[in-house]
């Protein structure tokens, strides 16, 4: 896998470089060596030089690995200015980086204003495109806990051992935007070409992760988008629901034509509340839930003009049912927009009352043995 002269996605894309010199275990091949090790920290930096990106760095130490990679960084030429931006402990004075006189300006300096160095150094990375670990201990594995927590591109060297290693092992188990193979690469020994193909790594899961905030991106303004259009449509019916009302005021002492303003009005109001409950909720289903809530808003209407009925026998007929619509207007567009509450009571039992009933029916004659 190897990387491009300019392979960086957009512009100015940082860094993090994150590690320190730590002995190996006896498993690490090759082992940390003032040479094999400062010359792999050295080839990271001059890729991520030659592929465009700039660097965080913390501490110009020498038991850090910031320095060795800030030398290979600037070895390449040219070196943009401001390039290389270090973010140190507050107080501290190991800011200093071995480098050519004409290449000062490549350096950006910020202190933070915290007293807590970690609070500052772990808010940092929060601006990293990606993250570097080569050895180090306890705060370059939670770096990587970190970086995996909130899809950092991540790239461990495994090779030299120490909290890079464990880094490596961890980011196996949970994958992120890391393929097997890539796993593989990152876990395999230093040699020739090594560092180009930790770039490359860092590369594509950075555009593994535009991929992925792309979609979701394009998702939400598609959601957006049917949300508005259902709202709308949800008002459209809205409207035609409340144009039942003059309409049945003006068709005077038309009983069938008021029955079907009655229906009609309380069928659309329910479909409209259905509409804009799902677009407020933000689901696609739009034909599921408008027959849901057409259905349920009918059986509500219905439940509700039979109660009146019950009182009132000659209400559709007379000049009450206009007014009537009024009613049966909030009834539909609630129950419609509470249809799954509406189809929850529907479940339960006793749901229609029917004590009204046993007072019109005869009660049930005994038979001549009692029963």
């Amino acid at each position: 896998m190897q990387s491009g002269t300019n392979g960086s996605i957009g512009e100015r894309r940082t860094i993090a470089i994150v590690g320190g010199i730590r002995p190996c275990g006896v498993e690490d091949r090759p082992s940390w060596t003032e040479d094999n090790g400062a010359r792999a920290a050295r080839e990271v930096g001059a890729e991520l030089a030659r592929a465009g990106y700039d660097l965080f760095v913390y501490s110009s130490a020498p038991r850090f690995v910031e320095r060795d990679v800030v030398a290979g960084y600037l070895s390449v030429e040219p070196c943009r200015a401001g390039s290389i931006h270090v973010r140190p402990p507050y107080g501290s004075s190991e800011t200093s980086f071995p480098h050519p006189p004409h290449k000062s300006g490549s350096f950006e300096i910020r202190h933070e204003a915290e007293d807590d160095w970690e609070v500052s150094y772990y808010r940092s990375l929060r601006e990293a495109d990606g993250v570097v670990l080569i050895g180090g201990g306890r705060t370059t594995l939670i770096t990587a806990m970190v970086a995996m927590a909130f899809d950092i591109p991540l790239a461990p060297v495994a090779a030299f051992g120490g909290a890079a290693r464990k880094a490596w092992v961890s980011m196996g188990r949970t994958g992120n935007l890391v393929t097997p193979e890539e796993l593989s690469i990152l876990g395999g020994e230093w040699n020739a070409g090594a560092a180009e193909n930790v770039v490359a790594i860092l590369r594509t899961q950075q555009e593994r992760k535009q991929s992925a905030e792309t979609m979701r991106s394009r998702a939400e303004r598609h959601a957006k988008y049917k949300s508005g259009i259902g709202l709308l449509f949800g008002a459209l019916l809205l409207i035609g629901g409340f144009a039942m009302i003059p309409l049945v005021y003006a068709v005077d002492g038309n009983a069938s034509l008021t029955l079907v303003g009655l229906i009609a009005g309380s069928l659309l109001a329910a479909t409209s509340g259905a509409i804009i409950r799902t677009a407020v909720d933000r689901r696609e289903d739009w034909a599921r839930s408008s027959v849901l809530g057409m259905s349920a808003g009918a059986i509500a209407v219905l439940l509700f003009i039979s109660a009146q009925l019950a009182t009132s026998p000659d209400l559709l007929t007379g000049p009450g049912a206009r007014r009537l619509l009024f009613f049966v207007l909030s009834v539909g567009f609630i129950a419609g927009y509470t249809f799954d509450a509406v189809y929850a009571k529907i479940r339960q039992q006793q749901v229609v009352d029917t004590s009204g009933l046993r007072s019109v029916l005869p009660e049930p004659q005994a038979d001549q043995n009692g029963n």
